[in-house]
């Protein structure tokens, strides 16, 4: 474990001296997933009451719904510095529940950026699987609030005026293609109860393809019972 944390120190030496602020954050989240096997990870600046996404890797609107809804019942205890983790959203109380409670991560952990002691932006990062972090996990967290607050506080991006997260069209402008063809696919699985051939025939594959996609993309498959189907 004390290596592992030497290695992280060593990263953030070397990382600090970056020039391009987002591309910072952007390979900071490659790497803090990379350590807790994350699913999708971001980095929200905070300014008065509103947060904003600055930066992402494999979010989906699941997030841009999670992330508001957190701020809002924790904002006091993350501007204290706290950590807002969520092991299980199945069973977590501290939240209200989503629309859609299929979508999205099964866990997800929030960390607090400060600078001087006021919060600048929150460090996300969430899984497929429930209780994904362990205490040296969240401790592992705070190694990369240095350059987290370093690609935010250099920045030259304009803040969106109003509203708790940028618009879905203007978080797509900023994302990779990959990313963006992962999203898609999440969407059309979604809204076809994961019927594997009808996506398949929509986006004018095969179905081999769309398994080849869903390991390459590494999205669990999710099993739709019948009855959900008929309901549906």
């Amino acid at each position: 474990m004390a290596r592992r944390v030497d290695l992280i120190d060593q990263f953030t030496e070397l990382v600090v001296g970056a020039d391009d602020p987002r591309r910072l954050a952007e390979r900071t989240l490659e790497v803090v997933m990379s350590l807790l096997n994350g699913r999708a990870g971001a980095v929200f600046t905070c300014a008065g009451d509103e947060v904003t996404l600055f930066a992402s890797r494999g979010i989906d609107q699941a997030v841009l719904e999670i992330v508001p809804l957190a701020w809002a019942a924790q904002r006091e205890a993350l501007r204290r510095g706290e950590t807002f983790y969520v092991p299980d959203r199945g069973a977590e109380r501290r939240l209200p529940a989503l629309a859609e409670e299929r979508s999205g991560p099964a866990s997800f952990v929030m960390s607090p950026v400060l600078e001087e002691g006021a919060l600048l932006a929150l460090l996300y990062v969430d899984s497929q699987e429930p209780h994904f972090c362990d205490s040296h996990d969240l401790e592992r967290l705070s190694k990369f609030s240095r350059i987290v607050a370093k690609s935010v506080h250099d920045s030259d991006s304009p803040r969106p005026v109003g509203g708790t997260t940028e618009s879905w069209e203007t978080y797509l402008e900023r994302t990779p293609v990959e990313d963006m063809e992962r999203e898609k696919l999440l969407l059309l699985l979604n809204r076809n109860e994961w019927n594997i051939a009808r996506v398949a025939r929509m986006v004018g594959v095969t179905r081999r393809t769309v398994y080849l996609r869903l390991q390459r993309y590494n999205i669990p498959r999710e099993r739709v019972l019948k009855s959900r189907l008929k309901s549906a």
